[in-house]
């Protein structure tokens, strides 16, 4: 038997009913339709959003590797006789990377050719390197990071038209209080260029060891900021409490969804919209489950009538009908579960293999191959709502073929 719930000779009609041939009163025709929409609708589901999960997964921890995962400030971070005790604290604390201090300002910056606004970013190398951003250079190399010497993003030096050894004047306030408006102005050496793909970061940021950066920016010793980087950014929020716990009371504690809400709502829009669209497709296919249904109802009135007659009861016919319409949904969506993970598992070789059939590039900027990264959890859930969809579609029908009555469906015969 299939299933408690279904009884083996429904199961064995249902099936049946599939295979007869349309001139015979069956729908094998449309059902094979059916199938094939349902199953292709569920494989663009399955294909797009790892996709788009692999996209967003690209750009985000590019962004996330240049901007911390969470901030803490408030005056207990410049607690000169604690603050150092409150860093190996913070390091401590499970699911936490690294915690750094920083300082931060706008600045101009200048070459010999032009000059454009920047932002000045102070902290460690060590820190940097935990980060991750040693991967991003593209020229230069953190050994001549020190306190004479910055590192510069690649749209910083396109625009400057500077190159690693240069020099690069930059300009900050020279204070913050109403009688010190004096601006402060140094020259740095360009000990490396990075890439972080973040037009604004590579536009705009230039780091510099923490000490220099105090100096420069008239901060004496204070910090502006300690942040926070975790192993799992996206789940932040369960890591805040205990920073909380650490940093006090006193502390004020910002993560970057908080921080950057507009890039992560655009971003969790955007899947939400894609979602919703995609899941109408399976709708739509679904709907070819229907009408294939409707039409087996009609064309087996005869065997409608006969069944009850001989006793079969409303439910039995119910199942029949809609066992036949589930089966075709189960079937597609298993298919299109298989070849959407086929394709997300295999995307280079077939990136490649479009390409030369098209000549067509789907390169993206340093993108070479398209990004693609499958979540079981959504797989799962766009599995069972593909089967939930077609399986609520072919209940409607099947209910109606139950309230057939044996001499209504006789009566013209």
């Amino acid at each position: 038997m299939p299933g408690f719930l279904f009884k083996g000779w429904e199961f064995d009609l249902a099936v049946r009913y599939l295979r007869t041939k349309r001139k015979n009163g069956g729908i094998a025709v449309i059902a094979i339709l059916s199938y094939v929409g349902v199953a292709l609708a569920v494989t663009a589901l399955i294909a797009v959003m790892s996709v788009m999960n692999g996209f967003q997964g690209e750009i985000m921890g590019r962004f996330l590797t240049f901007n911390s995962h969470a901030d803490i400030s408030g005056p207990v971070i410049n607690d000169s006789l604690n603050r150092e005790a409150m860093l190996s604290r913070l390091r401590a604390v499970p699911g936490v990377v690294d915690a750094a201090p920083y300082v931060e300002s706008s600045a101009l910056a200048e070459s010999r050719l032009t000059s454009a606004p920047a932002f000045v970013r102070g902290g460690s190398g060590e820190s940097l390197r935990r980060a991750g951003i040693g991967r991003d250079l593209i020229a230069g190399s953190f050994d001549a990071y020190a306190d004479d010497a910055v590192l510069i993003g690649e749209g910083v030096a396109g625009n400057l038209g500077l190159r690693v050894g240069d020099q690069i004047v930059l300009t900050v306030p020279g204070g913050r209080s109403a009688d010190n408006l004096a601006a402060e102005r140094r020259a740095y050496t360009v000990a490396g260029i990075f890439s972080s793909k973040v037009a604004k970061i590579d536009q705009t940021y230039i780091y510099m060891p923490l000490a220099e950066a105090q100096a420069f920016l008239g901060r004496d010793s204070k910090w502006d900021m300690i942040e926070i980087r975790v192993r799992k950014p996206y789940r932040i929020e369960s890591v805040m409490p205990r920073l909380q716990a650490v940093a006090g009371e006193n502390a004020k504690i910002e993560n970057w969804k908080h921080r950057d809400s507009v890039i992560w709502g655009a971003l969790k829009f955007e899947a939400a919209a894609m979602r919703a669209i995609l899941f109408f497709v399976t709708i739509i296919a679904a709907m070819n489950i229907v009408s294939g249904i409707v039409m087996l109802v009609k064309n087996k009135t005869r065997d409608i009538a006969i069944l009850r007659t001989i006793g079969a009861g409303k439910a039995s016919i119910t199942r029949i009908f809609f066992l036949a319409g589930a089966l075709v949904g189960a079937a597609g969506t298993f298919t299109g579960l298989v070849v959407g993970v086929a394709i997300v598992t295999f995307i280079y070789p077939l990136q490649r293999g479009l390409e030369w059939l098209f000549h067509f590039s789907f390169a993206m900027g340093d993108m070479a191959y398209l990004p693609a990264s499958l979540h079981v959890g959504e797989t799962l859930f766009v599995v069972f709502g593909a089967f939930i969809a077609t399986s609520l579609c072919t209940l409607i029908p099947a209910l109606s073929a139950a309230r057939l009555e044996p001499v209504d469906a006789l009566r013209y015969e």
